[in-house]
């Protein structure tokens, strides 16, 4: 029952708490546009200074896009690239695959790792192009040389990135895995190398990016063919803007050698992501 007259209690509506302001270096836009602002700055900067610097030493973006067009259109590239790629790709391959197989084997059994450690851990410290003259002496120039090389400069970070996986998977898990009467086949499958996939694939990315330095330097210095035989053509006949073509095309093909370990490891290992 309402009583006339009586006092009437205002009734308050809360407002909605104010949203907390993210900062401008942490907002999704800045991660966009800061990228194309550096690199809109460093071409701008470099075109400055191609139009006052010898041309033999630095040529300008356009110089540089006009050659890298130039050796598509003329076709003097597109052979040596499938060259170049086929190779790069069987190497890497096959580098892959031989670091993870005798990653597993060291990184799970004690007395493999005591054994083989001291040698992978030397020939990893020696500077591989030490081999080149070996390979010239064994193999001769040829494609078989460039992708052992290749293959040798990617199976060693992938090899000590495994091992050390495997070696950093928490005991507990294991504990329980063999609690439940799981076989050493199934402790691999389902504990071990589960655990292990992050550091797997931190060695396929520095390995995917070492192969693309090994095909170049296998093709400058056993071969005549290739990318890295056009790099070192021009580089002797001081064609920078061909030459500076060349470097950049080397780095977009890393890039998306890295960017596709990327986007497998996000399509099917998402969960090794979802800590980031």
């Amino acid at each position: 029952m309402t009583v006339i007259g009586a006092e009437q209690t205002p009734t308050l509506e809360a407002s909605p708490a104010p949203q907390p302001k993210v900062p401008l270096v942490e907002r999704r836009i800045t991660g966009i546009v800061a990228p194309l602002v550096a690199v809109g700055i460093l071409i701008g900067s470099w075109e400055i200074a191609g139009r006052f610097v010898n041309p033999v030493l630095i040529s300008s973006p356009q110089e540089v896009a006009s050659d890298f067009w130039g050796q598509f259109s003329r076709g003097t590239v597109t052979s040596a690239l499938g060259i170049s790629l086929r190779e790069l790709y069987i190497g890497l391959v096959a580098g892959v695959v031989a670091g993870i197989f005798f990653g597993v084997l060291m990184g799970r059994y004690r007395i493999l790792n005591s054994v083989f450690s001291p040698f992978v851990n030397a020939a990893n410290a020696t500077p591989l192009n030490v081999l080149i003259p070996l390979f010239l002496v064994w193999i001769g120039i040829g494609a078989k040389a460039r992708i052992l090389f290749i293959l040798l400069i990617t199976m060693f970070p992938v090899l000590l990135n495994t091992a050390a996986g495997m070696q950093n998977v928490s005991r507990g898990y294991v504990e329980v895995g063999k609690t439940l009467g799981m076989s050493e086949r199934q402790l691999l499958r389902k504990v071990i190398l589960p655990g292990a996939v992050p550091y797997i694939f931190a060695g396929i990315r520095i390995g995917t990016a070492l192969a693309v330095i090994g095909m170049i330097v296998g093709e400058i210095e056993l071969s005549n063919v290739g990318v890295g035989y056009l790099l070192n053509f021009y580089g002797s006949g001081f064609q920078t803007g061909d030459l500076l073509a060349l470097v950049f095309l080397s780095a977009i093909i890393g890039v998306c050698n890295v960017g596709i370990v990327r986007a497998v490891q996000s399509r099917l290992f998402a969960w090794t992501l979802a800590s980031r």
